[in-house]
């Protein structure tokens, strides 16, 4: 396809947003994704699905504008929360409220969520004019990887997460293999034999990740809140009492433009490759971002630069994750899933003619995502003063609505009673990780990503013994063999350096 008629689609695609009474679906779509997407653990995914059944009778136009909508509101909103209460409204939340509950803790809530709207809003950018770009080109992109490239990137992250992640890098990696161990539990997916269920029929489906991460976050958060002795999240009662500024935030972007800029570029990447997500996306882009870094023992304490990096990478995957799902119809996530069945659902296969003779309905997609991203930002820059109060109210009246939104968000999952006693589990086991030192962050990127690890490593395996992986032919497996080493000898080179300056004092 050449790059002429690409852009008329484009420019014709963006009219169509732009025009009314179209620009309501969008702008609708945004809306109530956002108000979904700031209730802990009721995904935007959630809404998507439920709003399959009433399109059925729509136009194709409309369901594009809809679901562009949808996907770009349902991402910024959950950080907020991860901000705000450590408790991460998505599993991408979860890299941000690394340094950005730090910040809400010393009274900078305000910068904390200007910074992640303007990252997140740029960023969508980045990954949007990315897609745009790689239109005509999306057959190459989708062929690099394959199971063995996907293996090896799902390690790389697990090691990256393991490495950077504040505390000791040894207890880190032990829940690293405790979220792998527990990603087990359910059905063998080669024989469909039951694994370390103890023949409770709950754990049949495994350990769900939505009731799991409730827990070690949201009710861990709760129990530590409960008896820190705190009066509020920040330590302060009155909003004037506050530090920093949204303009403080917006303008940080911009200060460290380099680091936004690839952690955008690394989320657009991650998007393109099918069955990693925005969670890897947001967790490689934080790794890159300290250990690029010169003073990277600032990183977990507060440091806007473990915003920025992850809002970045979590906004520009949407786009990216558009290009399988358009051009093979291969869904990266539960998010894009959805989408697809409802293109299917009305008559839009993805694939070569919907790349080709209806190309400006796809790029109605993506200007949609387009405004719907930066659309999310502005209402949440507009927000930050209320949303910044709420550091500042008591923690007897924060706990019981953070646990009620918990429980409500663990059962309305799936409404299962079992993943509300499960996410108290989880809950209790967050609380003394938390107490102890141990960090949660490494055992929930381990228990998402553990199927993905053990598919490609079956499939990479059998790929080995039939003589089908000929190395030589896959350079990118190099490049992050390369990089895995590097993480694995990290911590050694780190422990050497203390022991040399030790000696010497």
């Amino acid at each position: 396809m050449m790059p002429g008629p690409t852009l008329h689609a484009a420019w014709e695609g963006l009219l169509l947003v732009l025009s009314w009474p179209n620009i309501v679906y969008p702008i609708a779509g945004t809306l109530l994704a956002m108000v979904v997407a700031f209730l802990p653990g009721i995904s935007g995914v959630t809404l998507m699905a439920l709003a399959v059944p009433f399109t059925l009778t729509w136009e194709p136009l409309p369901v594009m504008l809809t679901f562009g909508g949808m996907v770009g509101g349902a991402t910024f909103m959950g950080s907020i929360t991860a901000i705000l209460f450590n408790v991460p409204g998505t599993g991408p939340s979860a890299a941000t409220l690394i340094d950005g509950h730090p910040m809400a803790e010393e009274g900078r809530a305000r910068t904390a969520i200007g910074c992640a709207a303007m990252a997140s809003a740029m960023g969508s950018s980045v990954g949007i004019f990315v897609l745009i770009a790689l239109v005509p080109l999306m057959t190459v992109a989708i062929l690099a990887f394959g199971p063995p490239e996907l293996l090896l990137l799902l390690l790389w992250g697990l090691t990256t997460i393991a490495v950077i992640t504040r505390g000791a890098v040894t207890r880190a990696a032990i829940a690293t293999g405790i979220g792998l161990l527990l990603a087990l539990v359910g059905h063998d997916a080669r024989t469909a034999e039951e694994r370390f269920t103890f023949g409770a029929l709950y754990l049949w489906d495994g350990i769900g990740l939505v009731p799991a991460m409730l827990g070690l976050f949201s009710i861990a958060e709760t129990l530590s809140l409960s008896v820190s002795g705190r009066e509020t999240i920040s330590g302060r009662h009155h909003v004037e009492q506050l530090a920093g500024s949204v303009w403080e935030g917006v303008r940080a972007v911009f200060t460290h433009f380099g680091l936004f800029l690839r952690s955008a570029l690394v989320g657009t990447v991650i998007g393109i490759i099918p069955g990693v997500g925005g969670t890897v996306a947001s967790f490689l882009a934080y790794g890159q971002a300290v250990q690029t870094s010169r003073d990277r023992e600032k990183f977990g304490h507060g440091d806007i630069r473990g915003v920025i990096a992850p809002e970045a990478a979590h906004d520009a995957k949407d786009g990216g994750a558009l290009v399988p799902v358009l051009a093979f119809g291969i869904p990266g996530s539960e998010g894009t899933a959805v989408l697809m069945a409802a293109l299917v659902l009305h008559g839009l296969a993805p694939g070569r003619e919907l790349m080709t003779e209806r190309l400006p309905l796809v790029f109605v997609l993506i200007w949609s995502l387009f405004l719907s991203n930066w659309m999310t930002s502005i209402v949440g820059l507009l927000l930050v003063k209320p949303l910044a109060r709420l550091t500042t109210l008591r923690v007897q009246t924060l706990v019981p609505v953070i646990l009620s939104l918990a429980v409500m968000g663990a059962y309305t999952h799936a409404q299962r009673i079992g993943d509300v006693v499960l996410a108290f589990v989880f809950g209790v086991a967050g609380y003394y990780m938390k107490k102890h030192g141990w960090p949660r962050i490494p055992l929930v990127v381990a228990l998402l990503l553990g199927a993905g690890v053990e598919r490609n490593l079956h499939i990479t395996a059998r790929l080995f013994e039939l003589g089908r992986l000929d190395l030589a032919a896959r350079p990118i497996l190099f490049v992050l063999a390369l990089l895995i080493a590097v993480n694995l000898a990290l911590p050694w080179r780190q422990a050497s350096k203390r022991a040399g300056a030790e000696g010497t004092s």
